[in-house]
């Protein structure tokens, strides 16, 4: 299976080409979002980094109105953030008392990751039976890409191929059940890696998953056994006690993004 999980962005034209596609329309459109504020997605990479970072920690309330205030957002277009941000379950819409930070309970993050090992032996056998070389090659290029995120610091990106890379070995396994499962899996863990991991620490150790790319490549049933255990450092790593409340002055923890965008 050559097709990737990381959608390529288009590249972008340069000199002329880029000059003809000014079109009135777009100039239109630009000018809207500067008069309007921030664009929406600009403004769900801040909050999303924001909570991944820990600057948003478990239920912190994302007041409506003086997000509009910080992101010069309407609240149309602010809700629209929140939504997506629901969607990924990184933010809970509460009825009559608007949007906060997720918390997963202790329990929870215990309950997926015992479940992702159980899915994900299943996925590591049928990946060994399966892969091409191709395969093999692409899970390493994949490795490299977490490596030099986790390198340079961008912990979004880390969390993302990190995830990833479970993704795809579940792929090449070729059950689909097993993959739609582990998806909601790994979105769930993400959140919880972002909640209860120490800041600092890496999402998945980059190293693990090298060597689980090198067995998974030489066929070594040794390979279940290392996934398994993988699972069990990254929750061992986890803090799981509760977080005592603080009170969050939003406006502080945008300050400097928000001159950014």
């Amino acid at each position: 299976m050559s097709s990737t999980l990381i959608p390529l962005r288009p590249l972008r034209p340069s000199g002329a080409a880029a000059k003809r596609e000014q079109t009135p329309a777009r100039q239109a459109n630009r000018r809207a979002r500067t008069a309007n504020g921030a664009d929406v997605a600009a403004v769900y990479e801040q909050i999303w980094t924001a909570i991944i970072d820990h600057s948003l920690p478990p239920e912190t309330r994302l007041v409506e109105e003086r997000l509009c205030e910080i992101f010069g957002l309407g609240r149309t277009r602010l809700r629209q953030v929140l939504q997506r941000l629901a969607h990924e379950r990184v933010v809970t819409l509460m009825p009559n008392r608007g949007a906060a930070v997720s918390r997963p309970s202790a329990r929870e993050a215990r309950d997926v990751f015992a479940a992702r090992g159980v899915l994900e032996a299943g996925t590591v056998a049928g990946f060994i039976e399966l892969a091409t070389r191709a395969d093999c090659k692409r899970l390493h290029q994949h490795v490299t890409r977490e490596h030099a995120a986790w390198r340079q610091g961008d912990r979004r990106a880390a969390l993302k191929y990190s995830g990833e890379f479970h993704l795809i070995i579940a792929e090449v396994g070729g059950n689909q059940i097993l993959l739609e499962m582990l998806r909601d899996l790994v979105s769930r863990s993400s959140l919880i890696i972002a909640v209860y991991q120490a800041p600092g620490a890496p999402c998945c150790p980059p190293d693990e998953h090298r060597e689980l790319a090198r067995a998974l490549e030489r066929r070594q049933s040794r390979a279940v056994g290392l996934m398994v255990r993988h699972l069990e450092r990254v929750r061992a790593d986890l803090r799981l006690e509760q977080v005592p409340e603080k009170s969050i002055d939003l406006r502080s923890v945008f300050a400097n993004g928000r001159r950014a965008l």
